[in-house]
């Protein structure tokens, strides 16, 4: 005989380290002589796809595509911490180490490109690696060629940044806080069974993910985690 069930079981996750525990991630961003993007970071990935995600954070930031950017993911001995890939907390303390990282950058090519065209920097553009005068957009230097000008001015076009968040820990009496954790993530997952009570065998129907995720940096790793979770 076979018969049918339907189980329903919904959770809220806090990510990051939370409970009062120090976290913080610290990422570098630099122009290499071949004019690519070169992120350092000290974080593993370990399936979760954090190198897919600070390649698409600092690409966007600055203006290039991801096939401009390398990282250095993971050797201690040339980064600095990102602390552990655990918590679900990868993607938000390094990317946002590598946004901050990046957007430095950014501001430093701003700043030196102006000083070379002569311009202020709302009257500047980029492209695809290239900064220029908007008025002249033929006229324009790659970030490799600018960096070889600012080194000759003493300075580099690297960036280094931190990304922290306290949490409180929690009352040891009631388990509560006011901040325990930096945010959570609300899921929810519905299964539909078919078991042949003679064999003992279980059939999962079908399955549904409700996922309260916020931002996905990138949706199809997400997919991919919460089919690699269901499994």
């Amino acid at each position: 005989m076979k018969k049918r069930g339907k189980g329903i079981a919904t959770i809220m996750f806090g990510f990051g380290y939370g409970e009062g525990f120090p976290d913080h991630a610290i990422a570098a961003v630099e122009i290499k002589n071949d004019g690519k993007i070169l992120i350092r970071t000290a974080a593993a990935d370990v399936g979760e796809g954090v190198l897919t995600v600070v390649t698409q954070i600092a690409a966007e930031v600055l203006k290039v595509s991801p096939e401009a950017v390398e990282v250095i993911l993971g050797d201690t001995h040339l980064t600095k911490s990102a602390g552990s890939t655990s918590a679900t907390r990868q993607t938000f303390f390094t990317g946002n180490a590598v946004k901050r990282a990046s957007e430095e950058l950014l501001g430093k090519i701003y700043h030196y490109a102006s000083l070379e065209f002569t311009s202020n920097h709302v009257e500047l553009g980029i492209d695809e690696g290239h900064i220029f005068r908007n008025d002249n957009p033929n006229d324009k230097l790659s970030y490799w060629e600018l960096a070889k000008k600012v080194n000759k001015r003493g300075d580099d076009l690297k960036a280094e940044a931190s990304f922290f968040l306290s949490t409180d820990k929690p009352d040891p009496k009631t388990g509560q806080g006011e901040k325990v954790y930096v945010a959570y993530t609300f899921v929810t997952q519905v299964i539909d069974v078919e078991v042949d009570t003679d064999t003992g065998i279980v059939q999962v129907l079908k399955v549904y993910t409700l996922a309260d995720i916020g931002r996905a940096i990138n949706p199809q790793n997400v997919e991919g985690q919460i089919e690699g979770g269901t499994v």
